[in-house]
């Protein structure tokens, strides 16, 4: 099947950076999707892509799109605290961060649907975990 512009990408390869999701984050988006107007899904996916390919770019991204979400979990021997971000496009929410392990490569986690200001216990586990399975063993499948 051909990919539609409006589909999000496993992976986009930009000027700065590459943007991969990590395995289900695309799907996560999809789901989340569901709580936004059916008549804006497309507009908001194309925006949203448009965001990673910024984010890609190595384009500035406003404290507002962009905010810095929660702590990663720390390497043995790191003395400093890491954090993920979050790609915003109110209602939703893409988590992500910019990896050690491979070089100029931001992964994205998952995706949320979310109408309430607190960062979910959930979800920084989750995105804790596609870490630990990325930076620590290595597994970006």
């Amino acid at each position: 099947m051909a990919e539609r512009p409006e589909d999000l990408a496993r992976e986009y390869e930009g000027g700065r950076f590459r943007v991969v999701h990590c395995d289900g984050a695309v799907e996560s988006y999809w789901e989340a999707l569901k709580h936004v107007d059916a008549r804006k899904a497309k507009s908001f996916t194309r925006n949203m892509i448009a965001q990673i390919k910024r984010l890609a770019d190595g384009q500035p991204m406003s404290k507002g799109s962009f905010p810095k979400e929660g702590e990663l979990p720390k390497l043995p021997g790191q003395q400093k605290t890491k954090h993920f971000h979050a790609l915003k496009r109110i209602p939703l929410r893409g988590y992500c961060w910019l990896s050690k392990a491979r070089p100029r490569t931001y992964f994205i986690s998952h995706y949320i649907y979310k109408d309430y200001d607190n960062l979910a216990d959930r979800d920084i586990e989750k995105v804790g975990n596609n870490w630990r399975r990325i930076e620590e063993n290595g597994d970006d499948h």
